[in-house]
């Protein structure tokens, strides 16, 4: 009796001891196989977390946890060549983060929010708490961090500040931050204003075109402006750039301009657009888009659109005269609702937009209240002058460039 007690009690002990060890080879396999797992056909340049996942930082060899990531946020691999296949982790492109192939599942190319124009920091950063949320411009969260950071501000907005993080804007709630201290980010100059420059029509001499007013100008000294403007390191901003700037929510350098061009002819595809595809230069583009066929947007400018210039309204059908007093604008004369309907109409042609040019650039309170009604954010006027933080949004001026103006006039307008 005592021989069989003892022998189960043996039996026992070999149980409980390949027990510890079949536990501890299965960690080992566990630990192993993400150390040692071939990636190569797991790998795609840009995944999607198909679930609530972890971030991971290597430390010493080890990955360790050091983020929570939400589900079905796009995140961008590193190279295929820069990564070390023989691991279950792929490291985020430009970044020392890695995530684990088992979290992620192919996706498409990553659709950045459109980062329109170099902002400066502002001489001031925030210091994070432990944990904080990191948010789209949308306010979704993308990712909560469990380690403090310190973030240069580049926007000021509301109860959220703006950080840059892989040259995309990225947002922190006002009470994920522990401190906010002075810090000097840069040393480059701010703009105090930015001229927002007003183009009409462009001819060619070696087309045998002439000019037909003022308002035409010939294409060899457009480029003349724009190579200007690329030499000295201008930055052409679109019409976001100046809302925030005009908000007081970024800082711009000080070498920042806005291109506009009013009506939308033909001659902006035929001889702008190219010299602005050839310069890297952006364009607002005001539209009178009650000239389109159909109500339909032109291949045209939907190709330009695609290409970087950004499409605004010059209404659907107030470009006309008959009106009393001011320049004789239709807009001056039309009730509430038909100004709130012709503007809507305008915006629904073009796929959107927030900004308008007031035709003839003609300004009444009932074209103000007609803005405001419509949704419009900014306005524009032919009114002669410079933007600046604090301005009217809904009356703003600009530069007019006329065709028999030179190149020196242009600069001077500058203001270097």
């Amino acid at each position: 009796m005592k021989k069989r007690n003892k022998t189960t009690k043996r039996l026992q002990i070999l149980v409980l001891a390949l027990g510890f060890v079949c536990c501890g080879l299965l960690a080992f396999y566990v630990y192993t196989s993400h150390k040692t797992m071939d990636s190569t056909e797991f790998y795609h340049p840009y995944v999607q977390v198909n679930k609530e996942a972890a971030l991971y930082q290597l430390n010493k060899d080890e990955y360790e946890g050091f983020a929570k990531v939400y589900p079905n946020v796009t995140m961008q691999l590193e190279d295929e060549d820069k990564q070390d296949m023989h691991t279950a982790y792929f490291k985020l492109k430009n970044q020392d983060v890695y995530v684990k192939a088992e979290d992620v599942k192919e996706a498409g190319a990553l659709t950045k929010q459109k980062m329109t124009s170099r902002y400066l920091p502002f001489n001031e950063s925030i210091i994070t708490k432990d944990t904080y949320t990191i948010k789209d411009m949308e306010n979704k969260n993308l990712v909560v961090m469990h380690q403090a950071h310190i973030y240069p501000i580049y926007m000021k907005d509301k109860d959220r500040i703006g950080v840059m993080i892989d040259d995309q804007m990225y947002f922190i709630d006002q009470q994920d931050i522990k401190e906010t201290k002075q810090v000097e980010n840069t040393k480059e100059e701010v703009a105090k204003d930015v001229p927002v420059f007003m183009y009409h029509y462009f001819y060619s001499k070696a087309n045998g075109e002439k000019a037909e007013n003022g308002n035409w100008l010939e294409v060899n000294d457009f480029e003349d402006q724009l190579k200007y403007l690329k030499e000295k390191g201008y930055q052409t901003v679109y019409m976001q750039d100046l809302e925030y700037f005009l908000d007081g929510k970024i800082r711009l350098p000080k070498k920042s301009v806005s291109l506009t061009v009013d009506d939308g002819t033909k001659s902006i595809y035929q001889y702008a657009y190219p010299l602005l595809k050839k310069y890297d230069m952006k364009a607002t583009l005001f539209l009178i888009t009650n000239k389109f066929k159909d109500g339909t947007l032109p291949d045209t400018f939907q190709e330009m659109k695609e290409n970087g210039m950004e499409l605004q309204s010059h209404s659907y059908a107030m470009h006309t005269g008959g009106c009393d007093g001011g320049h004789g604008g239709a807009l001056r004369c039309v009730d509430l609702d038909t100004g709130i309907k012709d503007t809507k109409k305008s915006f629904s042609i073009i796929g959107g937009g927030f900004v308008y040019c007031y035709p003839y650039g003609d300004v009444t309170e009932s074209a103000l209240e007609i803005m405001k009604d419509s949704g419009v954010r900014m306005a524009f006027t032919t009114n002669y002058g410079k933007i600046e933080p604090g301005m009217d949004k809904l009356q703003l001026p600009r530069v007019r460039i006329f065709g028999e103006s030179g190149l020196s006039q242009f600069i001077y307008s500058l203001d270097e």
